[in-house]
């Protein structure tokens, strides 16, 4: 999630003022509770050869906002006038009222993509408040909410399916110039999507640092600030995101 202010704005033109915003400000960091119309997927699944995929959207503010949605390949600083992802949204920009739903369509564009795994991008929504930028001839602060959420393109092509992906995973723990390394191998064609994992000393977790691991690649992981030794460990244990947006618990013997 990301906020936005923009002093002394003079244009109704929301499509030129969001793809006008810059990099810098599209970067500053907010929590994510500050958001008034919050999409309800947390990832968007889209299963090669769809038409398309339903997107919802409610507004929990008292007041209307305008939101424009896009995609990129993986720019956190992406704009609508330099969306790169090969989906589009349906409608790009609408208005959604008060306590209200509104449903878009994401719809992929057709670009030639591998097919035996999965591949990642990003879809962006902004939300402004109409009453903000109202008076043209006065100078107003624009407070802008973005949210950014994955979207998985799955090709028909993946050995296996996603509910198997833990199974899939290798570990591996090693000293490398005086730190503990965890490495995590990803031998499926799914995105490993890591909330915590830890190896296992006796009964005690020594928590590693964790990311998305990409299909068939492999991720070095250092241990978190303050951790204990591994030293012993005979087990990981792991959470994963699932396609619900669910957790789901794994553990598996080291390497």
């Amino acid at each position: 999630m990301t906020l936005v202010r923009v002093l002394r704005v003079k244009t109704k033109f929301f499509g030129i003022l969001f793809g006008t915003l810059s990099p810098l400000l599209l970067s500053l960091v907010a929590p994510a509770a500050m958001a008034s119309v919050v999409m309800l997927n947390t990832r968007v699944i889209y299963p090669a050869g769809a038409q398309s995929q339903t997107i919802q959207l409610t507004n929990n503010d008292a007041i209307p906002y305008v939101v424009q949605m896009w995609s990129d390949i993986n720019n956190p600083s992406s704009t609508p006038d330099k969306a790169d992802g090969p989906f589009v949204v349906v409608p790009a920009l609408f208005r959604i009222e008060p306590k209200t739903g509104q449903s878009v369509r994401l719809v992929f564009t057709g670009k030639d993509l591998p097919q035996d795994r999965e591949s990642v991008f990003y879809l962006n929504s902004v939300q402004i408040p109409p009453k903000n930028i109202a008076g043209a001839d006065q100078n107003q602060m624009l407070v802008v909410l973005r949210n950014r959420v994955k979207i998985f393109y799955r090709p028909k092509g993946i050995t296996g399916g996603p509910e198997k992906v833990a199974e899939q995973i290798r570990f591996s723990l090693k000293q490398q110039g005086g730190q503990w390394i965890l490495t995590a191998n990803n031998d499926s064609g799914y995105y490993a999507s890591f909330i915590k994992a830890a190896v296992m000393v006796g009964n005690k977790e020594v928590p590693f640092k964790v990311d998305m691991v990409p299909p068939k690649s492999q991720a070095n992981w250092k241990l978190d600030k303050g951790a204990s030794s591994p030293a012993g460990a005979r087990k990981v244990t792991f959470t994963l995101v699932n396609d619900y947006g669910g957790h789901s618990r794994a553990e598996a013997t080291l390497n």
